[in-house]
Order: structure tokens, then sequence, then C-alpha cells
């Protein structure tokens, strides 16, 4: 009895000391491994850091030049350019939303006058000589499709001088050149101003000097849109299309990003009281006014 328990501790005295021998063994394996693994990156100058070898003064050079940007004697002038985008910007939205009216309303007209000439060939060509008419049913049928085909054709007139005279073609085709040409200023301003890079950009001087006639003629609205009918639109936009001018001056502060409610609000009221009707015979247009964020904080109002 006393052998078997003398080979029991005997073999687990063999067994730690075979365990201990292999912890010390997987510990030597493991330093081995990482001090080859160090070996072989001091060795690969691939997996070293990048060190440039520059002398002391090219060094100081470097930093000076990372560091120390050479800043242009125009560079405060630069920011007045953003008063021209903010203002022929605004001239933009108002062209390109009084060009959707009258090409509507064009558009609207020369329909008509199509669906006018429709009827006056189908009265023209409708005729009732299959059926046995008497001859007093004849002579009014006669007549009575004389006078249709005359108001028709008087319709069809009045319209057409209407559209002639209010030129709505002829401005259609002013507008949208003007909208072309605002876009590839705005397009030019914006580049030189904020996209090309620091270095390669020219003298502001210089640019103005490039620029200003074309600005002066941009800047006129007034040989293309009236002054009721520049007021009309800017009144409609604010109102019924806040959405189209976002961040967009003056309906917006474009250094803050926010609506500028008060000058919104204002210019409705003012419009209202000297042109409009509508909203005392329409209550149901105040509704609106709810969900325009020029004259709302909606997210405030906003359930969540």
């Amino acid at each position: 009895m006393n052998n078997t328990i003398t080979d029991v501790n005997n073999n687990d005295e063999i067994n730690i000391n075979v365990n201990n021998n292999d912890e010390i063994n997987n510990d030597e394996i493991n330093n081995n491994n990482d001090e080859s693994i160090n070996n072989n990156n001091n060795k690969n100058d691939f997996l070293k850091p990048y060190k440039p070898n520059l002398s002391i003064e090219e060094e100081k050079d470097y930093k000076n030049t990372a560091n120390n940007i050479i800043r242009r004697d125009d560079d405060n002038q630069w920011v007045k350019i953003q008063g021209w985008s903010n203002e022929l910007l605004f001239y933009s939205k108002v062209f390109q939303y009084f060009g959707e009216i009258i090409k509507d309303k064009e558009g609207m007209l020369g329909w008509w006058i199509i669906m006018i000439s429709s009827f006056s060939s189908f009265i023209t060509l409708f005729s009732l000589d299959p059926f046995s008419l008497t001859e007093i049913n004849n002579i009014y049928y006669n007549w009575a499709k004389s006078v249709i085909l005359a108001i028709f054709s008087l319709t069809t007139t009045l319209i057409a001088a209407w559209i002639k005279k209010k030129g709505y073609i002829n401005r259609i085709q002013i507008i949208d050149k003007r909208i072309n040409r605002l876009e590839r200023f705005l397009g030019k301003l914006d580049y030189q101003s904020r996209l090309v890079p620091y270095d390669k950009k020219i003298d502001y001087f210089e640019f103005i000097k490039e620029v200003h006639d074309e600005y002066t003629e941009l800047s006129i609205y007034t040989d293309i849109l009236r002054p009721a009918e520049f007021t009309y639109t800017v009144y409609l936009i604010t109102r019924f299309n806040s959405p189209m001018v976002v961040n967009t001056w003056p309906w917006y502060d474009t250094k803050k990003k926010t609506p500028r409610r008060k000058f919104s609000q204002n210019f409705i009221n003012i419009y209202e009281k000297q042109y409009s009707f509508w909203s005392d015979y329409c209550p149901c247009e105040v509704n609106i006014d709810r969900y325009n964020e020029l004259l709302n904080n909606i997210d405030a109002n906003v359930k969540t």
C-alpha cells in the first residue's frame, strides 16, 4: 500500500516538472519570436517610419512653410465678393420663378388657342345634310353655326393679340438668357473666391476690374421686370415657395444659416396691405403660414 502511494506522488512530481518545463519552453519560444520580429522590423526598411533626410536649415524651412502660410495683401478684399454673390443669386431666384409664371401663362393661352381652333374645325366639318331638315330649321342651324364660328375666331384673335402684346415668348427668351448668364457669372465668382487653390488665385483688383462691367449689367433688373412684377414675385416666393430659397439672401442670414423671419413677415404684411385682397376673402390661405420656415420655427413645433 505504501509503495503505491509513493508511486503516485512520484508521478505527480514528474507531471508537475513536465508542465513547468513546457511553460518555460513556451515563454522562451515567444520571447524568441518577439526578438525575431523586432529584428526583422529593424532590418526591413519598408516597416520603418519615414524620416526625411533634411539638413537643419532645410528642416526649419520645411516647418515654416507647413505652419506659416504666406498671406496675400488682398485676402481681406475677397470677402466683398460674397456680397456680389448674394445679390446676383437673389436676382437669379426671382428671374427663375417669374420665368415659370409667364411660361405657365403662355402655355395656358396657347392651349386655349389650340382647343378653340379644334372646335372651330369640328363645327365647320360637321354637317346635317344627311338629315331631312325643314327650310326654317336649316336656316337656324346655319345661322347658329356661323355665330359660333365667329365667336371662336374672335376669341382666338384676341388671345393671340394678348400674347403678342404681353411679349411672353420674347420675355421668356430674354429671362432664360439672363438666368444662364447669372449662373455662369456666379460660377466664376465661386471658383475664384472659394474653389481655386490659394496659391493660384489671381489678384483681387485685377479680377474686379475684369468683371465689374458684367456685374453692373447683371445687377440691373428693371429692363426685364417691372417693379410691381418684381415685388409680386418676391411675395409669392416668400409666402408659398420657401423651400426654393434655402440659405439664400435676403430670406436667410448667409453667415448663420438661419431664416430672417422678421424680414419675411414684414414683407408679406406690407405687400398684402397694399396690393392683396385674397387674405380677406380666403381665410384658408392663413393656414399655409404655419408650414412656412421663413415665418415660423417649424422644428420647434414638430411633435416627436
